[in-house]
Protein backbone atom coordinates (compact mmCIF):
# COMPACT_ATOMS: atom_id res chain seq x y z
CA UNK A 1 0.00 0.00 0.00
CA UNK A 2 0.94 4.04 -0.55
CA UNK A 3 0.57 6.61 1.44
CA UNK A 4 1.58 10.36 0.28
CA UNK A 5 3.53 12.52 2.89
CA UNK A 6 3.03 15.35 0.75
CA UNK A 7 0.57 17.98 0.26
CA UNK A 8 -0.47 19.25 -3.19
CA UNK A 9 0.70 22.45 -3.73
CA UNK A 10 -2.46 25.25 -4.41
CA UNK A 11 -2.52 28.99 -3.91
CA UNK A 12 -3.66 28.74 -0.10
CA UNK A 13 -0.54 26.95 0.27
CA UNK A 14 1.10 28.52 3.60
CA UNK A 15 4.09 30.93 2.53
CA UNK A 16 5.91 33.80 4.02
CA UNK A 17 4.16 37.72 3.80
CA UNK A 18 5.54 39.28 1.16
CA UNK A 19 6.31 36.42 -0.70
CA UNK A 20 4.04 35.38 -3.68
CA UNK A 21 1.73 32.13 -3.26
CA UNK A 22 1.54 29.22 -6.38
CA UNK A 23 -0.29 30.71 -9.03
CA UNK A 24 -1.64 29.14 -12.61
CA UNK A 25 -2.45 31.37 -15.04
CA UNK A 26 -4.74 29.85 -17.66
CA UNK A 27 -3.38 29.52 -21.22
CA UNK A 28 -6.19 27.77 -22.98
CA UNK A 29 -9.30 26.88 -21.67
CA UNK A 30 -12.20 24.19 -23.14
CA UNK A 31 -14.57 26.22 -21.77
CA UNK A 32 -13.31 29.57 -23.66
CA UNK A 33 -13.59 27.17 -26.61
CA UNK A 34 -10.13 26.50 -27.32
CA UNK A 35 -8.90 23.15 -27.82
CA UNK A 36 -7.51 21.62 -24.76
CA UNK A 37 -6.61 23.07 -21.16
CA UNK A 38 -3.24 24.33 -20.71
CA UNK A 39 -1.63 26.99 -17.94
CA UNK A 40 1.30 29.00 -16.90
CA UNK A 41 2.20 27.71 -13.07
CA UNK A 42 4.41 30.01 -11.15
CA UNK A 43 5.43 29.02 -7.64
CA UNK A 44 8.38 29.48 -5.49
CA UNK A 45 11.07 26.13 -5.29
CA UNK A 46 10.81 26.12 -1.71
CA UNK A 47 6.82 26.78 -1.35
CA UNK A 48 4.58 23.48 0.12
CA UNK A 49 6.58 20.39 0.13
CA UNK A 50 9.90 20.13 -0.84
CA UNK A 51 13.34 19.13 -0.84
CA UNK A 52 16.05 21.31 -0.24
CA UNK A 53 19.48 19.77 -2.12
CA UNK A 54 22.99 20.82 -0.99
CA UNK A 55 22.90 23.94 -3.59
CA UNK A 56 20.91 25.49 -1.61
CA UNK A 57 23.23 26.67 0.50
CA UNK A 58 26.44 24.78 -0.56
CA UNK A 59 27.53 27.01 -3.84
CA UNK A 60 29.76 23.64 -4.53
CA UNK A 61 26.56 21.57 -3.94
CA UNK A 62 24.69 18.97 -5.77
CA UNK A 63 21.78 20.74 -7.19
CA UNK A 64 18.42 19.00 -7.21
CA UNK A 65 18.62 17.35 -10.67
CA UNK A 66 22.02 16.04 -10.33
CA UNK A 67 20.72 13.53 -8.09
CA UNK A 68 19.58 9.77 -9.67
CA UNK A 69 16.44 8.01 -8.57
CA UNK A 70 18.10 5.32 -6.71
CA UNK A 71 19.36 8.21 -4.58
CA UNK A 72 15.97 8.89 -3.74
CA UNK A 73 14.27 5.55 -2.51
CA UNK A 74 15.13 4.62 1.07
CA UNK A 75 14.95 1.71 2.70
CA UNK A 76 15.24 1.94 6.41
CA UNK A 77 12.96 4.41 7.29
CA UNK A 78 11.95 5.18 11.27
CA UNK A 79 10.03 7.91 12.90
CA UNK A 80 11.36 10.28 15.72
CA UNK A 81 8.65 11.82 17.82
CA UNK A 82 10.17 15.20 18.93
CA UNK A 83 6.97 17.56 20.29
CA UNK A 84 8.05 21.26 19.91
CA UNK A 85 6.35 24.49 21.01
CA UNK A 86 6.20 27.38 18.48
CA UNK A 87 9.60 28.99 17.62
CA UNK A 88 11.48 26.54 19.87
CA UNK A 89 15.43 25.44 18.23
CA UNK A 90 16.15 22.02 18.02
CA UNK A 91 19.14 21.53 20.35
CA UNK A 92 21.37 18.76 21.06
CA UNK A 93 19.54 17.26 24.09
CA UNK A 94 16.68 16.93 22.21
CA UNK A 95 18.43 13.15 20.22
CA UNK A 96 19.51 12.26 24.10
CA UNK A 97 16.79 9.45 22.82
CA UNK A 98 18.14 8.27 19.75
CA UNK A 99 19.55 4.77 20.53
CA UNK A 100 21.46 2.66 18.61
CA UNK A 101 19.04 0.76 17.25
CA UNK A 102 18.28 4.19 15.41
CA UNK A 103 21.79 3.82 13.69
CA UNK A 104 21.25 1.92 10.19
CA UNK A 105 18.29 4.84 9.21
CA UNK A 106 18.50 6.17 5.92
CA UNK A 107 15.44 8.13 6.27
CA UNK A 108 14.43 9.79 9.51
CA UNK A 109 10.50 11.25 9.78
CA UNK A 110 10.61 13.53 12.68
CA UNK A 111 7.20 14.30 13.75
CA UNK A 112 7.03 17.42 16.20
CA UNK A 113 3.86 17.75 15.72
CA UNK A 114 3.43 21.38 14.90
CA UNK A 115 2.07 20.32 11.59
CA UNK A 116 -1.57 20.97 12.86
CA UNK A 117 -1.00 24.58 12.89
CA UNK A 118 -0.79 24.57 8.83
CA UNK A 119 -4.47 24.58 8.66
CA UNK A 120 -5.79 25.67 12.07
CA UNK A 121 -3.09 29.09 11.67
CA UNK A 122 -1.33 28.82 8.54
CA UNK A 123 0.27 32.38 9.67
CA UNK A 124 1.83 30.73 13.02
CA UNK A 125 2.60 27.58 10.58
CA UNK A 126 5.27 29.49 9.00
CA UNK A 127 5.81 32.46 11.52
CA UNK A 128 6.36 30.73 14.29
CA UNK A 129 7.50 27.09 13.43
CA UNK A 130 10.48 25.32 14.90
CA UNK A 131 13.37 24.79 13.38
CA UNK A 132 17.06 23.30 14.17
CA UNK A 133 20.04 24.68 15.71
CA UNK A 134 23.66 23.63 14.47
CA UNK A 135 24.00 21.86 17.84
CA UNK A 136 21.18 20.18 17.02
CA UNK A 137 22.03 19.36 13.74
CA UNK A 138 25.39 18.66 14.12
CA UNK A 139 24.03 15.72 17.15
CA UNK A 140 21.77 14.46 14.93
CA UNK A 141 24.53 13.47 12.01
CA UNK A 142 26.90 12.75 14.55
CA UNK A 143 24.42 10.09 15.89
CA UNK A 144 22.73 8.72 12.36
CA UNK A 145 25.70 7.84 10.46
CA UNK A 146 23.84 5.91 7.42
CA UNK A 147 21.20 9.23 7.15
CA UNK A 148 20.41 10.22 3.60
CA UNK A 149 17.22 12.47 4.08
CA UNK A 150 15.35 14.44 6.98
CA UNK A 151 11.27 14.60 6.95
CA UNK A 152 10.16 17.58 8.96
CA UNK A 153 6.13 18.66 9.36
CA UNK A 154 7.18 22.22 9.60
CA UNK A 155 7.72 24.63 7.15
CA UNK A 156 11.86 24.84 7.17
CA UNK A 157 14.31 23.33 8.70
CA UNK A 158 15.19 27.10 9.63
CA UNK A 159 12.65 28.59 12.33
CA UNK A 160 11.74 31.16 11.18
CA UNK A 161 12.12 33.94 14.45
CA UNK A 162 15.97 32.18 14.57
CA UNK A 163 16.85 32.94 11.26
CA UNK A 164 20.53 32.84 12.05
CA UNK A 165 20.86 29.63 13.57
CA UNK A 166 18.66 27.96 10.95
CA UNK A 167 21.00 29.23 8.05
CA UNK A 168 24.10 27.64 10.09
CA UNK A 169 22.03 24.15 10.47
CA UNK A 170 21.03 24.16 6.71
CA UNK A 171 25.14 24.56 6.55
CA UNK A 172 25.75 21.39 8.44
CA UNK A 173 22.66 19.25 6.86
CA UNK A 174 23.81 20.40 3.22
CA UNK A 175 27.87 20.15 3.63
CA UNK A 176 29.06 23.34 3.58
CA UNK A 177 32.80 24.11 3.57
CA UNK A 178 34.08 24.36 7.37
CA UNK A 179 30.90 22.02 8.89
CA UNK A 180 31.57 18.52 7.42
CA UNK A 181 32.00 16.43 3.95
CA UNK A 182 28.26 14.82 4.16
CA UNK A 183 25.24 15.54 2.75
CA UNK A 184 21.52 14.79 3.64
CA UNK A 185 18.23 15.96 1.82
CA UNK A 186 15.82 17.58 3.46
CA UNK A 187 12.06 17.28 3.18
CA UNK A 188 10.36 19.88 4.23
CA UNK A 189 6.00 21.28 5.11
CA UNK A 190 5.59 17.09 5.17
CA UNK A 191 2.18 15.92 5.54
CA UNK A 192 2.59 12.79 8.66
CA UNK A 193 -0.21 10.71 9.51
CA UNK A 194 -0.80 9.70 13.26
CA UNK A 195 -0.23 7.01 13.30
CA UNK A 196 1.99 6.54 11.07
CA UNK A 197 1.97 2.79 9.28
CA UNK A 198 5.40 0.74 9.37
CA UNK A 199 6.85 2.22 6.31
CA UNK A 200 9.25 0.11 3.99
CA UNK A 201 10.33 2.15 1.33
CA UNK A 202 10.03 5.80 1.32
CA UNK A 203 10.09 7.56 -2.17
CA UNK A 204 11.24 10.98 -2.55
CA UNK A 205 10.06 12.72 -6.18
CA UNK A 206 11.33 16.34 -7.02
CA UNK A 207 10.76 18.23 -9.78
CA UNK A 208 13.78 17.58 -12.12
CA UNK A 209 14.83 21.48 -13.16
CA UNK A 210 18.42 21.58 -14.49
CA UNK A 211 19.94 24.62 -12.73
CA UNK A 212 17.73 24.89 -9.53
CA UNK A 213 18.97 24.42 -6.48
CA UNK A 214 15.92 22.57 -5.23
CA UNK A 215 12.42 22.01 -6.05
CA UNK A 216 8.92 21.20 -4.60
CA UNK A 217 8.14 17.52 -4.50
CA UNK A 218 5.93 14.48 -3.85
CA UNK A 219 6.90 11.82 -1.46
CA UNK A 220 5.17 8.34 -1.18
CA UNK A 221 6.04 5.55 1.39
CA UNK A 222 5.02 1.70 0.46
CA UNK A 223 3.84 0.93 3.86
CA UNK A 224 3.87 -2.93 5.14
CA UNK A 225 0.01 -2.90 5.39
Amino acid sequence: MLISLSYPLSSSTPFYDGLQKPRIDPLYQLSKGDVCNSSYFTTSNHCGTHVDAPNHFNPSGRKIADFSPEELVFDDVREYRLPLAPSELIEARHFDALGSSYEPCKALILRSGYGIYRTKNPHAYVHDNPGFSRSGAERLMEQLPNLKALLVDFPSISATRHEAEGAEAHRVFLGCQGYGERTILLAEDCAIPDPLPGIERLFLVPWFVEGLDSAPCTIWAETSK
